[in-house]
């Protein structure tokens, strides 16, 4: 498969898909970015931490929304359920991963990495880029 860019997904756009993005870029030269669909206010400090921890790069980034043209003209991956419902099957893959915010703990964002890179390495190994 082929992508111009890869657009990770979850409903605040505070967490899981900003981590998803990091782990994306540290593996593949395909763009990538991160977009909620019911956008929070700001990166939460867990995810920061948890980047921080494992040597990723997470820039201090606004959660934005998914907007029309990352629907029309990119790979969209959601990483939890309900933004998954949110996009009523407009998405391209779906990663069903517990919201370590409820638990806050450096635990639950571990654990969300670690799901997370794991399906982003078998997720980098098909993709191509379109832009050559």
């Amino acid at each position: 498969m082929s992508a111009s860019r890869i657009v990770f997904v979850c409903t605040a756009n505070t967490a899981r898909s900003h981590l998803a993005t990091a782990a994306w870029r540290r593996v593949s030269d395909i763009p990538a970015t991160s977009a909620g669909t019911h956008p929070g206010e700001s990166t939460h400090h867990g995810a920061i931490a948890t980047a921080q921890r494992h040597d990723l790069d997470l820039p201090a980034i606004t959660p934005r929304a998914l907007g029309p043209t990352d629907l029309t003209n990119d790979l969209i991956v959601t990483v939890c359920d309900r933004a998954h419902e949110d996009l009523d099957g407009r998405d391209w893959a779906h990663w069903s991963i517990p919201d370590p915010v409820p638990a806050g703990s450096d635990r639950a964002f571990d654990d969300a990495l670690e799901a997370i890179t794991t399906r982003v390495a078998r997720l980098s190994a098909q993709v191509v880029s379109t832009t050559g």
